[in-house]
């Protein structure tokens, strides 16, 4: 279960809409949306119907804190897959299907930790694309299992600066 503030920005992100286009869709003033977002409003049963209807989801998806499915990228990931998404991401190949969503977004965080272990982005810091990757695989994944599949990205790329 998802904390409904992350609930809705997840499927917000899920229907690739940004906040003022949700926030007009639904009648709810953008600022609102983003304290909603951020855990700090309260909705009422009107706006949660409201930002249901304008996700295109019933209210009860929100209310039960279920963010968006993603198909296989949401079933359980094997060791095997986990192997073949950090080869894919550290080779520069495409991933397997049913992978591209879970590698874009390990990549994407993958390339974040080592411009910050490497100093090269002078002062870490992690910005909204990745804020939003780590976000999106955690509410699918335990938190370990995303930190397991970064390290052996990070093993992959480096065994492959040896070569």
């Amino acid at each position: 279960m998802v904390p409904f503030g992350r609930c809705v920005l997840l499927w917000r992100l899920k229907r690739g809409l940004s906040q003022a286009a949700l926030a007009q869709k639904a009648g709810v003033p953008r600022p609102n949306l983003s304290d909603i977002e951020r855990g700090e409003r309260e909705v009422s049963l009107r706006t949660l119907r409201a930002l249901a209807y304008a996700l295109d989801i019933r209210p009860g998806i929100l209310a039960d804190g279920m963010g968006p499915e993603e198909g296989e990228d949401a079933a359980v990931l094997t060791r095997e897959g986990m192997e073949g998404i950090a080869q894919s991401i550290a080779a520069g190949r495409p991933p397997k299907p049913g992978h591209r969503l879970l590698s874009e977004r390990a990549g994407l965080l993958a390339r974040n930790r080592l411009r910050a272990a490497t100093g090269k982005s002078g002062k870490p810091r992690v910005g909204r694309r990745a804020e939003r990757a780590w976000l999106s695989l955690r509410a699918g994944r335990s938190s370990i299992e995303v930190h397991a599949l970064l390290d052996r990205i990070a093993e992959r790329q480096r065994a492959g600066n040896k070569r």
